[in-house]
């Protein structure tokens, strides 16, 4: 086979297929064929280091090297190498070999090693054919994969810019294997879809199989051995300062480079146990790479969505299309004060679970003719889930749905709203996290979300309420199916999280066309407005013509009464000489910026409009570009109004430092593998660690939200201590983990001050972290950690 193989690399290997996509015969009705276009036989004795490196360590590291989270972000317990021992080439097949042997380096120790390859910076696509024939290993936390990442996170972070999973197995359970995606927004606000494999006829992943992944344009089709298993087509990205979802098919429309693993632990299959025999080996026959032969890949066609009905036997919605039973709370409200015992599935439920250190009631009353749930929190709890309220509702996938509810609080706090599945889906999200703040008066929240999973009858809404003494009140809740309607273009506009007033400047958000919140208005010119699928930049062309010149305007956007702003966009043209921008009204019969002249060349040139707001607020006036009605192309980017007027910084972002109240504004989280119980005591913030786990976030003690300012200088002083002595390590860092500010400092048993200056080198939200997890020394004897008088402060200059 290897000799056949070589000779069919050096003409192009071509491959049909049927349509279930069986590589080696052809369909008369669908005979598409496949090129080979790329691929790793494996025949050389070494591996060839043209086309694949390697990820070493066991840390995910940013793009300034520094450690943000161990095990690879999934708790792994190996340490890839790039060693002969942990990767090489044994009779025509790579050999990926995970082993049980200590390694050091300055991050901590390893008990096993293994290898991790990829394609990143050597080979890389968009669509194609994605081939791999190979053979597992089987034994409990043994986790082989196949599966590609963005070469660029042009979408941001993971998971907006995608992951595609051809194939991952668990050793424990050799009988199938997976494909998934993975999209969405940034962690943790990411999602994932997929579907399991299932061998017939005793099949195993221990024998010989060749998986592939089919990727067209809004379209990826999963195979085993020629068997079509799951076609996925309904996905989205959406990144940190978008007002709405990048255009489909994004994320997976874009080069993804190739990697081929074997993990040791981690979440996918847990950990290894005294079943598990090393050395494991993951062999590769072969990976192919292959381009469509014989006709065009497919145009991608935008999910279109319509109301799904749920099942027989489901929770049906009311009359009213409320999933929520009960919503004036007249049934008895289940207290569930033990884990053993089980949720009313129809109606619902208060938890407080000891486990946690959360300590409530509940009971119903009754303002202004609405029922409330109230809830009293005696002790707040060490996680936000020490103190819930839920309900068993149904959910049909592909449905869009609306979460609304009244609620107030004692005085002002957070609580996190979300809808997810139970234990046995893994308590996976379907919603975002909803961080909800909270004041004295009952106010209106609401927020959707879209079923991307599949069909559970038994999700659950939840008001995680713990981390706080103030109680909670919550009532006129509703959870209903809305249809995914079109987006108001010319609803005003606040400020996107990075000071943006523009939606969609870049031209790649929104509808297929990528002009959501743009109108375009070809005048008398018979020119067209368009945006480029490859570049996304928007581009007017036309012939000479007389009379109304072509307009792109965007209507909402919201200017302030004596506000500077500076009107910031990409030109360059060909012929035409000249684009005029202005602001206006609605109506435009008032002018806030005059018509004003931008010179264009064939030279992309950034050009900014600084001017101040001197009329009334207006927050629906519009923005216009006029390109004449001369012949020739004008292209468009990059476009974005930034209020530069100077603002009073919040001089102290940090709340509840004193922990005076409680841990209001302060988050916690212990691990599965460490046991820990966070309270406050004598109002300081005492964690009681019995075991600090095997990661330094094992046990954390957080505040998140923080916005800091671009430029200033801030100063972090907290005062802590510990029975035993040992590290704690502090940091700031933002949702995608760029630190701003990290130091470790040695904790002993007299309270000692701490203090630190660090500088933002850009704005942004972040989260001020104590991490004490496993730490240098570890593991300690049990012990408690107190914490207390926390500020975070603008420092101010001394003259």
């Amino acid at each position: 086979m290897k000799k056949w193989l070589a000779v069919a690399l050096g003409t192009g290997l071509v491959l049909s297929y049927a349509g279930t996509g069986h590589a080696e015969k052809a369909d008369k009705k669908d005979n598409t064929k496949w090129k080979m276009v790329w691929s790793d036989e494996f025949t050389k004795q070494q591996l060839d280091r043209t086309k694949w490196t390697y990820d070493t360590g066991n840390w995910i590291v940013d793009q300034n090297g520094s450690a943000i989270s161990p095990g690879w972000g999934n708790n792994e317990k190996q340490y890839y190498t790039d060693k002969t021992d942990n990767s090489f080439i044994r009779d025509g097949k790579l050999v990926i070999r995970a082993q049980e042997e200590k390694t050091t380096d300055a991050l901590g120790t390893y008990d096993y090693t293994s290898a991790k390859l990829k394609t990143k910076g050597l080979f890389s696509k968009t669509y194609g054919r994605y081939e791999i024939k190979a053979k597992l290993p089987t034994g409990k936390g043994l986790w082989p994969a196949f599966w590609m990442l963005p070469e660029q996170d042009k979408y941001g972070a993971w998971a907006s810019s995608g992951e595609i999973d051809v194939m991952e197995a668990w050793g424990s359970q050799p009988d199938k294997v997976a494909g998934t995606i993975h999209y969405g927004e940034n962690w943790p606000n990411n999602k994932y879809t997929g579907k399991d494999y299932h061998f017939s006829d005793g099949g195993r992943i221990d024998q010989w199989h060749t998986y592939a992944v089919e990727w067209e344009p809004g379209e990826l089709r999963w195979y085993v051995d020629g068997n079509l298993y799951q076609t996925q087509n309904d996905w989205y990205s959406k990144g940190k300062n978008t007002a709405t979802n990048y255009s489909y098919p994004a994320p997976f429309d874009q080069n993804f480079y190739l990697v081929m693993n074997l993990a040791v632990g981690g979440w996918f299959d847990g950990e290894v146990d005294a079943t598990t025999k090393f050395p494991a080996e993951m062999e590769v026959d072969y990976v192919r790479v292959y381009d469509l032969q014989n006709r065009d890949y497919r145009e991608p066609v935008e999910p279109v969505y319509e109301d799904v009905t749920l099942p027989d036997g489901a929770k049906q919605p009311l009359a009213d299309g409320n999933l929520v039973y009960d919503q004036a709370y007249e049934k008895a409200i289940k207290t569930i004060t033990d884990g053993a015992q089980v949720l009313d599935p129809t109606y619902w439920n208060y938890v407080t679970l000891p486990d946690f250190g959360g300590k409530g009631s509940v009971n119903v009353t009754e303002q202004d003719g609405t029922r409330f749930a109230n809830v009293t929190i005696d002790q707040p709890g060490a996680q936000n889930y020490a103190h819930q309220l839920i309900q068993k509702i149904s959910l049909a996938q592909g449905g869009r749905y609306e979460v609304s509810f009244d609620a107030s609080s004692e005085e002002a706090r957070t609580i996190v709203a979300k809808v997810g599945g139970g234990a046995e889906r893994g308590y996976t999200k379907y919603s975002n996290e909803e961080v909800i703040d909270l004041t004295p008066t009952v106010k209106r929240y609401t927020f959707a979300f879209d079923m991307a999973a599949e069909t559970d009858l038994a999700a659950r809404l939840e008001f995680n309420l713990g981390l706080a003494k103030a109680g909670v009140k919550i009532g006129n809740v509703r959870v209903e199916q809305v249809p995914r309607g079109e987006i108001d273009e010319a609803a005003t506009k606040p400020a996107l999280p990075d000071g943006n007033q523009i939606y969609n400047g870049t031209f790649d958000q929104g509808a297929m066309d990528r002009l959501t919140y743009w109108q375009f208005d070809a005048g008398q010119t018979k020119g067209r407005g368009t945006v480029d699928p490859v570049t996304r930049d928007f581009t007017f062309k036309t012939n000479p013509s007389k009379g109304q010149a072509a307009t792109l305007t965007q209507q909402g956007v919201q200017l302030k009464e004596n506000h500077q702003y500076v009107l910031r966009f990409k030109t360059k043209a060909e012929r035409i000489k000249q684009l005029q921008v202005k602001l206006t009204n609605a109506d435009g019969t008032l002018v806030y910026l005059p018509t004003h002249d931008v010179p264009l060349t064939k030279t992309a040139t950034t050009v900014e409009v600084p001017f101040t707001m001197t009329q009334a607020t207006d927050l629906n006036s519009q923005l216009q570009f006029n390109f004449g009605t001369a012949k020739g192309e004008v292209t468009l980017d990059d476009v974005e109004l930034i209020d530069v007027t100077p603002v009073e910084v919040d001089r102290s972002p940090l709340k509840n430092g004193s922990f005076a109240d409680g841990l209001n504004f302060w988050s916690s989280y212990v691990h599965y593998d460490a046991q820990a119980v966070v309270s406050n005591v004598n109002e300081a913030a005492k964690l009681a660690i019995t075991s600090e786990g095997q990661e330094p976030w094992s046990v954390l003690l957080e505040q998140g939200n923080l916005q800091l300012v671009k430029g200033q200088t801030y100063q972090l002083t907290f005062k802590a201590s510990s029975t035993v002595a040992r590290p704690l390590e502090v940091t700031v860092e933002n949702a995608a983990y760029t630190r701003y500010f990290s130091q470790v400092v040695e904790l002993g048993t007299e309270a000692k001050t701490y203090q630190f200056d660090f500088t933002l080198g850009q704005d942004d939200t972040a989260g001020l972290k104590f991490l004490l997890g496993k730490a240098a020394g570890s593991p300690f004897a049990a012990h408690d950690v107190t914490i207390d008088e926390v500020k975070l402060e603008v420092k101010l200059e001394v003259k």
